[in-house]
């Protein structure tokens, strides 16, 4: 036996501990298998002697005829579990005379692998939920504002009546006083201004009427007002509210961004990287 394969063959125990998890060690001349070292779990079942022909197309194989590195993840065909192989050529005067592979299970890669697909897919669900809802709260802070100016115009306006009723109750109080005068100096005509009288109590009532009436309209201007004061507290509330939601919510999506980071580094150690 050549000495290079021999003591790697002497060292195959050793070779195993270097993995940090459950493998097997094989090691291949240019004729046959010439040591095997099963896993507590990773066997594949191979007898030293097997031919080399009995395991054409193995990651071992393969880099030995290349004469370089190997490392490949396979599936279940040849030994019934899905595995990754790390084969690497002996060399001895420029001349490849053997192979010594390591092979474990690619069980935690796998879980792994799903684990960041699972992780990046979820992230990419709840990034578009929050973006949706970043973007339906700033809808409602302007439409929040566009209420309150809304409510600062008929606030506004509602001035602006009180300002007309004011001016119809000092025209009603003025028309009280000028048909009492006329009340007065209808008396005082006798039976000449019995017609006058009429049309001063007419006077009198109808600038009564306009007071109550302007009365009427102040109260239900200020019920008004207070209502609109009242939606201008809430609204104002709601849209510090809803300020401080798409605030929050700008601040998950960065979140997002960083776990979906973390996602794609997870998947891209997860992929086996071939030599």
């Amino acid at each position: 036996m050549n000495a290079k394969l021999k003591a790697v063959v002497d060292s195959i125990d050793t070779y195993q501990l270097t993995y940090p998890e459950d493998a097997c060690i094989l090691v291949f001349d240019t004729e046959k298998v010439i040591g095997y070292k099963a896993g507590k779990k990773v066997d594949l079942k191979i007898k030293v002697g097997e031919t080399v022909e009995q395991h054409q197309n193995t990651t071992s194989i393969r880099a030995f005829k290349s004469g370089k590195p190997l490392r490949e993840e396979r599936g279940p065909e040849l030994f019934g579990f899905a595995y990754i192989a790390s084969a690497v050529p002996i060399i001895d005067n420029g001349r490849v005379v053997g192979v010594c592979t390591g092979v474990i299970s690619n069980d935690t890669i796998n879980e792994l692998r799903h684990v960041s697909n699972e992780l990046s897919a979820s992230v990419a669900e709840m990034s578009v939920t929050t973006e949706d809802l970043t973007s339906a709260s700033v809808n409602v802070s302007k439409q929040l504002e566009e209420l309150s100016q809304l409510a600062a115009t008929a606030t506004h306006d509602i001035q602006q009546i009180n300002a007309i009723v004011s001016t119809v109750k000092d025209i009603a109080q003025k028309s009280k006083i000028l048909g009492l005068n006329a009340s007065i100096e209808a008396a005082r005509s006798g039976v000449h201004g019995r017609g006058f009288a009429i049309v001063a109590n007419e006077i009198q009532k109808m600038a009564q009427d306009s007071t109550q009436s302007a009365d009427t309209i102040t109260k239900e201007l200020d019920n008004i007002k207070n209502s609109i004061g009242y939606i201008n507290h809430s609204t104002s509330q709601i849209s510090s509210f809803t300020k401080q939601y798409t605030t929050n919510m700008q601040q998950m999506s960065h979140t997002y961004a960083s776990i979906n980071h973390v996602g794609k580094r997870l998947q891209k150690l997860s992929n086996i990287k071939k030599d």
